[in-house]
């Protein structure tokens, strides 16, 4: 634990000890008192500082400075990088800020505000990624260190140990949300989070505070950075296998597709509350839940095998649910009780955003397989022409 320490606090002193230049493979939390300073010192190119800054007052006082929002990013490609949904101020811009006083623009492409995350890409720059680790579960009591960077050449660390897996209560979100308990320092979301081993293997998203009413791992989401938090406060982050499907979508599609059904729920109120499982009132036309066989007036008493109580309850499992994904309801239709299985299908819980950097190729490979497939029928006309107008035998 002391030498875990000495890194961290040696750390937070020693920007000089950054030098450019080809880094090292990542080096283990645990072996030396510099080992953490190694671990920095080989990541830190790809852990960006970031400036979002609001929309331009049409007429500002001379002399006054420009409000911005400092945060953390990291470089996911040579050209586009994660932070936090805080930096993507609506109507603002952002700016990557590199070593040397460089400054490039960074275009959105995309934001999930339920769980705090932003893709930018980067104008004018190439950016050094930061390779994830594979999938893996992080034990309770795993040592990790959360690495910001809000001031270019003085990346911070922070020593912190896994103190609990679950889901968030404001948003649930299929897979784990780590809880760390570590430092909050200023421009902590958007950190990354390396394991023992050195590897990347998530990004923090907010702090943390327990419910008052629910000592399990669930938690509400902070997504502020104030100087001084809640001592009793934690880090939430998400593993980078989340990290990967999220960004896709948010590359893809400009938002986060959530879980769709395609049902109208009774929400029910006084002694109906607590009548059998959530009432299905309606159910769209050629949605997955009509594909499915589900009917109007179907009660779902459970879903993947966990009781349904409440129409809000419902919803919220079904959105936490990536699309394609195959689930279980359990559905009570007069007296008979039985499963259905359902593919959930996909919806926009916020609206898309950002420029979409695939819509051009995809649009001009359409075109091309069109043409392909219309000099295809020409021939095939010619052939059955061909044949049509040969001698009979």
């Amino acid at each position: 634990m002391t030498a875990f320490l000495a890194g961290a606090f040696a750390l937070l002193f020693a920007a000089t000890l950054f030098a450019p230049g080809v880094r090292a493979a990542p080096r283990p939390l645990r072996s030396d008192d510099g080992s953490l300073l190694g671990v920095v010192d080989s990541v830190h190119t790809s852990i960006l500082t970031v400036v979002g800054y609001p929309p331009s007052e049409a007429s500002p006082r001379p002399g006054a400075k420009r409000r911005r929002l400092i945060g953390t990013a990291i470089a996911l490609s040579d050209r586009s990088i994660l932070t936090s949904a805080s930096i993507a101020i609506p109507g603002g811009s952002v700016r990557v800020l590199l070593k040397g006083g460089i400054e490039r623009p960074a275009v959105l492409l995309g934001i999930d505000r339920a769980s705090n995350i932003a893709l930018f890409q980067v104008e004018g720059a190439t950016l050094r990624p930061l390779a994830p680790a594979p999938p893996q579960s992080l034990a309770i009591g795993a040592w990790v260190a959360v690495i910001s960077n809000v001031a270019v050449t003085r990346p911070q660390a922070a020593l912190g140990q896994i103190v609990g897996r679950g889901e968030r209560m404001d948003y649930a979100r299929s897979g784990e949300i780590l809880e760390i308990d570590a430092p909050s320092y200023p421009g902590s979301t958007g950190g990354a989070v390396l394991n023992e081993e050195g590897d990347w293997v998530a990004v923090v998203v907010g702090r943390a505070v327990p419910s008052p009413s629910d000592e399990t791992s669930r938690v509400g989401l902070n997504r502020g950075d104030d100087p001084v938090p809640d001592p009793s406060s934690v880090l939430i982050a998400l593993p980078v296998d989340q990290v990967a499907w999220m960004t896709k979508e948010l590359e893809t599609y400009g938002s986060v597709r959530r879980g769709y059904l395609g049902v109208q729920l009774r929400r029910a109120t006084g002694a109906a509350s607590d009548s059998l499982g959530v009432l299905i009132a309606g159910v769209v036309p050629g949605s997955p839940a009509d594909s499915a066989g589900i009917r109007a007036g179907d009660r779902v008493l459970a879903i993947e095998g966990e009781e349904a109580h409440t129409a809000d309850a419902l919803t919220t499992k079904v959105r936490a649910i990536r699309p394609g994904d195959q689930i279980e309801l359990t559905v009570l239709r007069g007296t008979e009780i039985f499963p259905l299985h359902v593919i959930v299908g996909a919806a926009f819980v916020q609206p898309p955003v950002g420029p979409r950097p695939t819509v051009s190729p995809d649009v001009g490979r359409m075109k091309q397989e069109i043409q392909r497939l219309e000099q295809e029928k020409q021939r095939l006309e010619e052939q059955i022409r061909g044949l049509e107008g040969a001698p009979q035998r």
